[in-house]
């Protein structure tokens, strides 16, 4: 994997992120159940164009590990994200009988991160997420597929190897010491409900309505009947409307179970649930986002009187600072295109902050791309291989390469009772040194700087194009730090860090913390925006909600655009990188390196 690709991914990121995600949910069900054991065999690595997941690969010399263990734990490192688990399984004979009766297996692997692919005797049973290119992580809860029958031997050897990727390279593979189970399959396990949004991207626009359409799959040789409920809700949790009929699903069939939608929505986004649960309880469930109209989103700029004073008071403050830059050139990363330097630098309150900087080995005067990380990311080097930009990747204070010297506490509710205090006033200023920075080095163009980030790296791009005339272009992938009071009914971080800080703090009031959060809401800095832009969402963001995304964008008055990604949580695809790419080349001026 190129390593834009991968420091793409880790820009994505917020750090305590836990994404909501799209999967079929099983209620809990008694039957006898097989324990294989935690022993597993490991190897690092994508294993692209390999044998990995054929039954008859001899993976003897892999590693030894345990599930119930963390790999890190154990010593064990992907390699560019990417692993690989395989073990073998021996059906007993008091099982054979029953798993041909029940024509196939669940196999249970409990917690699982964070996308992966499973197969079975070389057959590919199941996934969940994507891979790079087109990565949609994070995803943390159980897994469980179905074996059909034809696909075992029962009374022979089986395989089951599981291809598994985690930017993070932290907590990957199997998670909360889960042991894998296997037993023979239920009624419910052979069904499969799949919903299909009438709109390609679940953004629904002009004068259609909200549409769904879910269908579902019997691989079982029963006829069953069974209740089919759906219910929607805004992105508040306020009910909008619930239907419940029964409906007939025939075996060995994919039957649809009809269209079903909301007319005359108002703009926002909205989740849908829709199980569908047959005799003795079992049920399937899918939960989903959909949007309508999100540029009609009204979530009114509240800034206060000074809220421009406060800003220009804190420009000035930071002019005052002098920068004293420190350059170290790190050679094992300068290897390529690029000669890698850590940066060091004074910022508001002189507090010390840094970066890398990727300086471009070709002579000229380049254009230069400043990329701001998501909340908590850890440390990572810029884009190495040459694409016509230099390249600076700020830590901002008390975060990723300053973390060591952290003396902010929880970032988000540090000083939060007061916009003088609060964390993100030095932070956003941290924001425009960094650009004091580029636009001091003479192999810059500081005529042609362009900015780009996810989450807080987003809400980051839009601080550094408001407050600053230098930026002439922005990217940003779901946007953290906007319309709090609305943020803070639909999604649960980062509420629950407030709610935890009140509670240590009685005397502060919540008009005093919204107060304060307005001189930081993205969306009162957004209208001051001149440049051009291209936002994209993940549609099932549970996060940095999509509503917050456009509560921003919504204000922006200059050339912009957005995608959305409609089974991406708190992530975006590799088009949205690609998308910002084409828009800084054509703002700046830059041809593609052939």
């Amino acid at each position: 994997m190129s390593n834009f690709i991968k420091n793409t991914l880790l820009m994505m990121l917020c750090g305590p992120a836990i994404l909501l995600s799209c999967h079929a949910q099983k209620q809990p069900k008694n039957s006898e159940t097989y324990d294989f054991g935690a022993d597993w065999r490991f190897h690092a690595g994508e294993g692209k164009d390999s044998s990995w997941n054929t039954k008859d690969y001899q993976h003897k010399h892999w590693a030894n590990v345990v599930s119930n263990k963390p790999l890190k734990e154990q010593g064990k490192m992907l390699e560019q994200g990417f692993g690989w688990y395989r073990k073998l399984l021996v059906f007993p004979a008091n099982m054979q009988q029953k798993i041909a009766e029940a024509e196939g297996v669940e196999i249970d692997l409990g917690k699982f991160a964070a996308c992966e692919e499973v197969y079975v005797n070389g057959q590919l049973i199941g996934k969940t997420g994507e891979f790079p290119h087109n990565f949609a992580g994070y995803f943390d809860h159980e897994r469980r597929y179905f074996v059909p029958l034809e696909v075992l031997d029962l009374t022979g050897d089986n395989v089951i190897a599981i291809k598994f990727f985690d930017g993070w390279s932290a907590n990957a593979g199997f998670l909360n010491a889960a042991v894998m189970k296997v037993l023979p399959a239920s009624t419910v396990d052979k069904l499969k409900l799949k919903v299909n949004v009438q709109d390609d991207d679940y953004i629904f626009l002009g004068k259609d309505s909200i549409a769904i359409a879910p269908t579902i799959e019997n691989k079982g040789k029963k006829q069953l009947k069974a209740s089919l409920k759906i219910s929607l809700m805004t992105d508040a949790y306020r009910p909008i409307k619930s239907q419940e009929l029964q409906v007939d699903i025939p075996a060995h069939a994919t039957t649809s179970l009809g269209t079903y939608g909301l007319k005359n929505a108002e703009p926002g986004f909205y989740r849908y649930k829709v199980s569908v649960e047959i005799e003795g309880g079992q049920k399937l469930e899918e939960q989903f986002n959909v949007g309508y109209e999100p540029e009609k989103i009204v979530s009114p700029n509240n800034e206060a009187t000074d809220f421009a004073e406060f800003w220009k008071v804190n420009k000035t403050q930071l002019a005052n600072i002098q920068p004293d830059y420190q350059l170290m050139l790190i050679p094992e990363q300068s290897k390529l295109d690029y000669e890698m330097y850590h940066v060091s630098m004074r910022s508001l309150d002189n507090e010390l902050i840094m970066g890398y900087y990727a300086k471009p080995k070709k002579a000229g005067k380049h254009p230069v791309i400043v990329e701001y990380m998501g909340y908590g990311s850890k440390p990572y080097f810029p884009n190495q291989s040459w694409d016509g930009f230099a390249y600076f990747v700020l830590s901002i204070r008390g975060q990723a390469l300053n973390e060591k010297s952290n003396h902010f506490g929880t970032w988000f509710t540090y000083g939060i009772d007061n916009k003088d205090t609060y964390y993100y006033r030095g932070a956003f200023m941290d924001v425009l040194r960094a650009l004091d920075f580029v636009s001091s080095r003479p192999e810059l163009d500081g005529e042609r700087i362009a900015v780009r980030g996810s989450s807080q790296g987003g809400a980051l791009s839009v601080v550094a194009a408001s407050l600053d005339s230098r930026v002439k272009a922005l990217a940003i992938g779901i946007p953290f730090l906007a319309d709090f009071q609305d943020y803070f009914k639909i999604a649960p971080w980062p509420k629950s860090d407030v709610d935890y800080y009140m509670a240590q703090h009685p005397q502060v009031s919540w008009k005093q913390v919204y107060l304060t959060l307005s001189y930081f809401d993205i969306k009162n800095l957004a209208s001051r925006i001149h440049v051009p832009l291209v936002m994209g969402i993940g549609v099932q963001d549970n996060v940095c909600p999509p509503h917050i995304n456009f509560a921003a964008y919504n204000q922006v008055k200059s050339e912009k655009s957005w995608m959305a990604f409609p089974l991406h949580g708190h992530s975006t695809g590799n088009t949205f990188h690609l998308a910002g790419l084409e828009l800084f080349r054509r703002v700046l001026h830059v041809e593609q390196p052939k």
